[in-house]
């Protein structure tokens, strides 16, 4: 049993040269999708048969072999030619792992260093004393619990912080880390909430590896759009299916996804723009309201599953604690 995650890593390696150099220079299109699918498919179901339920790193593995997945089907599939040496086709998979970015690439203006810290200094805090709340309280699908799941996700970026800072520091500011998210309650769109500020690190590899080349096979954006929203929903549908062993969320997650592939059609196309603060308000608005169609079942997890999921940093005792309030949301 202990040899498996080796084999299986093993498989991913040896499908990534094959794929490179024999692959890609399959001139039928179809042959190629087929030889390049059939053993994701196959690496991907392999290392899901084998994974506990309810537990937050297999999700994140799951996650990560996707990832891996559409890739390396946009690399040999979609564009054969992009990557012209090993090196430069593995640094795109290596990237998924460290996200490393160049600083003037990402922003003219950088906050301080500090920042990182100090804002990873927060989100820890946050982070823990959710938890220590969701210890507490039953599952509910109230929209509060639903908030408090959120925040809790949300605040796990505090990770990225600090490699960002890290980063920063031995490169002498010249390199940092993506962040995962970037403030997505400020996000005055739905466009913007997706394309710019929540899981920056998935949102790129969609945009790289999906969107952008089958807008060169389609030329229509709606529809790019729409295939990202749905191979979304189908990778959240794994997900929830990896963490509650059967398909209850289907119907409602892939309603979610294709919901807000639409609506951000719909925002793409309108000529005009209304105000700014309503442009926000309506945002989260929509996004409460729909949101519980994605995430609605794992609000609905009590304390059991988070004491199987501890959030890294908690059992040290030289972080404080805050205070959790004395009463649970219904």
């Amino acid at each position: 049993m202990s040899a498996t995650p080796l084999l299986i890593l093993i498989g991913w390696i040896v499908q990534l040269f094959i794929g490179f150099y024999f692959i890609r220079f399959i001139s039928n299109i179809i042959i190629r999708c087929i030889l390049t699918c059939i053993p994701c498919i196959l690496l991907t179901y392999i290392i899901s048969n084998k994974l506990p339920p309810f537990q937050m790193p297999s999700m994140l593995l799951v996650t990560y072999c996707w990832l891996i997945s559409i890739r390396y089907i946009h690399l040999i599939v979609l564009s054969p030619n992009q990557c012209l040496t090993f090196h430069s086709f593995i640094l795109k998979f290596l990237w998924m792992f460290f996200p490393i970015i160049s600083c003037t690439s990402y922003q003219q203006k950088q906050w301080l260093i500090l920042y990182d810290f100090i804002s990873a200094a927060i989100k820890l805090l946050i982070n823990h004393w959710m938890y220590r709340w969701l210890l507490t309280c039953k599952g509910s699908d109230s929209y509060v619990r639903l908030i408090m799941f959120y925040t809790f996700i949300l605040t796990y970026s505090f990770l990225s912080d600090i490699q960002s800072g890290l980063v920063r520091i031995f490169t002498r500011n010249k390199y940092m880390i993506k962040s995962l998210t970037d403030f997505p309650l400020l996000s005055c769109s739905l466009r913007e909430f997706w394309g710019k500020r929540y899981n920056q690190l998935v949102g790129t590899i969609f945009r790289e590896s999906i969107f952008q080349p089958i807008l060169q096979y389609l030329s229509s954006p709606t529809i790019a759009a729409l295939i990202v929203f749905f191979i979304s929903g189908l990778l959240h549908i794994h997900l929830a299916f990896i963490n509650f062993g059967d398909s209850r969320a289907t119907i409602s997650t892939i309603s979610f996804f294709l919901l807000h592939g639409i609506a951000c059609t719909i925002e793409a196309h309108t000529p005009f723009r209304i105000p700014l603060f309503f442009s926000w308000l309506f945002t989260q608005l929509f996004l409460l309201v729909t949101v519980p169609l994605q995430n609605g079942e794992f609000t609905k997890l009590g304390p059991d599953y988070y004491a199987m999921n501890t959030p890294p940093l908690f059992e040290q005792k030289w972080i404080p604690k805050l205070s959790i309030p004395n009463f649970c949301p219904n």
